[in-house]
């Protein structure tokens, strides 16, 4: 196996496990503390994805690009992340009271004070990160966030178990990240020198100033929910809605990340030609149809029961919430896709403007659309759609890729899914008096809604002939050729 298989291979094991992890966690917690516990702590996401990206200030990205740097630039840019890291820390502890006072929530002033602490600790470990990274040491990066995820969710645990609630979460933000910064610096192996080269902040700051707008831009427009929902509604609701998100995200992501890492090279390659690019392109739509509407429209059906069986009934009203953002879900990966396929193209400069265009109409539609959350949700699932459209329409010009090819390359496996999210919630309506549990008779439910899923759309797809799993197989052998 070359280089770039065990990169794609270690990579997509990052992904998987630490999604996967991170969903079984993630449940337990769930069960364990409220709706109040993780709207407290949400509250707090904008400042430290934020200060994160400000610290950064896109030089870990035109580090990375540049294709040779010194340890004296290395040492300059370490020193200059962790001195802003500490700036930007000592203004949001000036501000912890008023960060409290304007969503209400006094816990947060004590609370916010412990968690930025995160900002300093990961400013240390983004020069490590980018050095094993220029390295394509990703077998060390994914350990790290293995190890660390898996550390920092016993610590979790035991801290929920012995009464810590939201303290709990915001144990297991800052031992992540502490965990795996010093894993970083243990596999980087690297030690900034005494003769830092301060010159080049100056000459990657015209690079990474556009980086640092665009991140900062996407992280306030996906955060603008958090800010509102605690404000105009409770601290309750944006704990349904924060968790109706996160676990929306994991298999949305799952999916993205998998399909790009491995279609980015390919497409790369076949630059060249472009009948067969084309093809290409088409295989990873159908892959990526074949995938994300059954699991997406799946998980409306079954939503319900799975919620009251494993979430447990004080999450219910978090359902509604779910259901609009799994359609939301649907285009992510095609969106993904898209931005992918532009940067091997070698049309990048398209990206700014399409990610600008999804950001200026999903901060419209917040402001016209947000008399209740649900409005708000379906105005950013209709954002998402627009822009999954648009990009679709922008790849289709470069690629020679028509609508109605595209439509010919989804509509069977989203017709196919409809129709499984609607028998799935027809066998929701069930009621078994088969144990005394009533609880039990719901799992048994859900478990027939999800063999009756997954049989219809596997069946219903190899009837139709659908070529997709072997496309899916294919896609996987090539990327040995194209290592």
């Amino acid at each position: 196996m070359g280089k770039t298989s065990k990169s794609l291979a270690w990579s997509s094991i990052d992904k998987f496990g630490v999604q996967a992890f991170a969903l079984i966690v993630g449940v337990f917690t769930v069960r364990m503390l409220t709706p109040d516990d993780f709207g407290i702590i949400a509250a707090l996401s904008i400042f430290t994805a934020l200060s994160n990206v400000l610290v950064d200030s896109g030089f870990s990205t035109a580090l990375i690009r540049r294709q040779q740097n010194t340890e004296n630039e290395y040492s300059a840019t370490f020193f200059f992340n962790v001195a802003l890291s500490i700036v930007l820390y000592l203004i949001l502890w000036i501000f912890s009271n008023d960060i409290a006072g304007y969503f209400d929530i006094p816990q947060l002033n004590p609370l916010s004070r412990f968690v930025f602490l995160g900002i300093i600790i990961n400013s240390f470990g983004i020069i490590p990160n980018v050095l094993l990274t220029r390295k394509m040491e990703f077998k060390a990066i994914s350990i790290a966030n293995l190890v660390s995820a898996v550390a920092s969710a016993v610590l979790t645990i035991i801290l929920i178990l012995v009464g810590y609630t939201y303290w709990a979460i915001a144990w297991q933000i800052v031992s992540l990240t502490a965990i795996r910064v010093a894993m970083l610096w243990v596999m980087s192996r690297w030690a900034p020198t005494s003769k830092p080269d301060f010159s080049v902040i100056r000459k990657i700051f015209s690079f990474s100033i556009f980086l640092l707008f665009t991140s900062s831009i996407n992280i306030i427009v996906k955060y603008i929910y958090n800010i509102k929902i605690p404000k105009v509604f409770s601290k309750e609701d944006l704990g349904y809605y924060d968790r109706a998100r996160k676990f929306q995200d994991i298999p949305s992501m799952v999916v993205a990340g998998a399909i790009t890492s491995v279609a980015y090279p390919i497409l790369s390659s076949l630059n060249n030609d472009k009948p067969k690019q084309l093809a290409f392109f088409r295989k990873i739509v159908r892959v990526i149809s074949f995938l994300i509407f059954p699991i997406m429209l799946g998980l409306i059906g079954i939503i319900d029961n799975l919620t009251t069986v494993v979430l447990t009934d004080k999450w219910t009203d978090m359902i509604p919430y779910f259901q609009i953002l799994c359609i939301a879900a649907v285009f992510l990966p095609f969106q993904s896709f898209c931005l992918t396929t532009l940067n091997a193209i070698g049309k990048s400069n398209l990206n700014f403007i399409l990610e600008l265009g999804r950001n200026l109409l999903t901060v419209v539609l917040f402001i016209f659309l947000s008399k209740t959350i649900k409005e708000m949700l379906w105005g950013f699932s209709l954002a998402m759609f627009v822009s999954y459209a648009v990009n679709m329409i922008v790849v289709g010009k470069q690629l020679g890729y028509s609508t109605i090819q595209h439509l010919k390359d989804i509509l069977p496996y989203a017709v196919i899914s409809i129709v499984m999210s609607f028998i799935t919630l027809l066998i929701g309506k069930l009621e078994l008096s088969i144990f005394t549990n009533g609880i039990y008779n719901l799992a048994l439910i859900l478990l027939i809604q999800i063999l009756a899923a997954i049989s219809f759309y596997l069946g219903v797809s190899f009837v139709l002939g659908s070529k997709v799993i072997k496309e899916s197989i294919e896609l996987i052998t090539s990327i040995n050729k194209h290592s």
